[in-house]
């Protein structure tokens, strides 16, 4: 049976159905830039599939459906190190006695179920069946009819239609509300899939950060937060990033993470937002980790006490009449999303770890992505990761061949009056641009 195309031209559930009417076994290998996958057919029955990217490994499935446990998983692996049959990782925890084998075709049935609907989503890649090709190492094989698999895939994406409706992007950030119905009934009871959710929920990290950490797959854990949205036990908040390129918003760039979420974390007094930021890249969904917090345009307007400007004060002095977003991405994201995300920003801040010439070598390449931006306005904020002599602003400059011009500052990275100085100099830079 030669059976070969692109997904543009043949959807995948017809040709599933020509599989299964031809009766025919083999597996269906399906690719795309960076990803493929297959699906294995006996006498026209699916029997297994995976993906790879794997999108969620067997012993991650169970250990999230609460089968196994981290620790017995890592027994059962070190196991099948030892196994001079190599013998499959299904196989040995059966012989553990660590589940039993409805659970486990429990599990791969959901592991087929959750690639289907993986490729259902493809609008474009190539595919082939290749007929007497089987699973070489699967743990074990299952029998699932073509429609069920058909009417399972056509039914979540009927249901993420109907939960990106509600709940919008899954970029919002959901926070705990008080539901009339705890009141008439007395009482609130949650399921585990809900607890699982619900712990993740302090109105800081939005929906795609919570599916990430609360151990259920995306879909599952998106119907929990939506049952909890439609209880009224939740409430979610527009994405604080999306106000970038229509409002002022500085782009926080440095080679550590860490630092540049505590220049955040300090300058909003820990009020920050947590976002994973889901970014199209050459084909790809690549996950971007986003860390934002909103400075209000005014302040409380009584200053500190001491006849001092507080840094809050510092910053309303460059006349923001409205409010300023200062966000960060993790560093080691593709640059593609870098200018997605930050192309339009107001103004940059270079964070630069002032310990010695070597370690400003990584802030170089943050250096020249910023000026291939064009004339966007940016400072240079050093701060030291390790006790020892600082650098001089002007050993700085001459380390980055600075022009006369970049302002190069000291950060104080726990002290907010510190942070706060460095964004009004990078909004100052911003205002005299748009004037000039």
């Amino acid at each position: 049976m030669l059976l070969q195309g692109n997904l543009q031209e043949f959807s995948l559930p017809n040709i599933f159905q020509l599989v299964k009417m031809s009766a025919k076994s083999g597996a269906l290998t399906i690719r795309r830039d960076g990803e493929s996958g297959k699906v294995f057919f006996s006498n026209g029955m699916i029997t297994y599939a995976y993906s790879s990217p794997q999108l969620l490994p067997l012993g991650e499935r169970l250990i999230k459906s609460g089968a196994i446990s981290h620790a017995q998983l890592k027994q059962a692996l070190a196991a099948q190190k030892k196994s001079p049959d190599g013998s499959r990782l299904g196989n040995i925890l059966l012989e553990q006695g660590r589940l039993d084998r409805a659970t486990l075709e429990t599990a791969v049935r959901e592991q087929i179920q959750d690639t289907a609907f993986n490729f259902f989503s493809w609008t474009d890649g190539e595919f082939e069946f290749g007929a007497g090709d089987s699973p070489p190492e699967e743990d074990i094989l299952v029998e699932m009819s073509v429609e069920t698999v058909i009417m399972e895939g056509c039914r979540r994406i009927d249901e993420w239609e109907l939960i990106f409706e509600q709940l919008g992007s899954l970029e919002r950030v959901p926070h705990l509300a008080y539901g009339d119905h705890v009141d008439d009934e007395g009482s609130l009871t949650l399921t585990a899939e809900e607890w699982r959710v619900v712990v993740h929920i302090d109105g800081r990290a939005d929906i795609n950060t919570i599916l990430r950490d609360c151990g259920l797959d995306r879909f599952h854990g998106a119907k929990v937060i939506y049952s909890l949205f439609s209880s009224g036990l939740i409430n979610v908040s527009e994405p604080v990033i999306e106000s970038i390129g229509k409002g002022t918003s500085v782009a926080i760039r440095g080679p550590i993470d860490i630092y540049n979420e505590v220049f955040i974390s300090t300058l909003t007094d820990s009020n920050i937002v947590r976002q994973l930021r889901v970014e199209l890249i050459d084909e790809k969904e690549i996950e971007i980790p986003v860390v934002a917090g909103q400075l209000p345009a005014s302040g409380n307007g009584n200053g500190n006490g001491n006849g001092h400007r507080s840094g809050q004060e510092d910053i309303e002095s460059t006349e923001q009449a409205e409010d300023v977003l200062v966000f960060t991405a993790a560093s080691n994201c593709p640059e593609q999303a870098w200018l997605r995300l930050a192309g339009e920003s107001s103004a940059w801040i270079l964070m630069a770890n002032a310990n010695d010439v070597d370690s400003l070598r990584s802030t170089r390449a943050d250096l020249e992505f910023v000026k291939g931006l064009g004339k966007v306005p940016y400072v240079v904020a050093t701060y030291m990761s390790m006790t020892g002599d600082e650098m001089t602003s002007k050993q700085v400059a001459k380390a980055l061949g600075l022009d006369a011009g970049t302002p190069v500052l000291h950060c104080s990275l726990r002290d907010r009056d510190s942070c706060a100085s460095v964004v009004k100099a990078a909004l100052e830079l911003a205002a005299d641009k748009r004037g000039a």
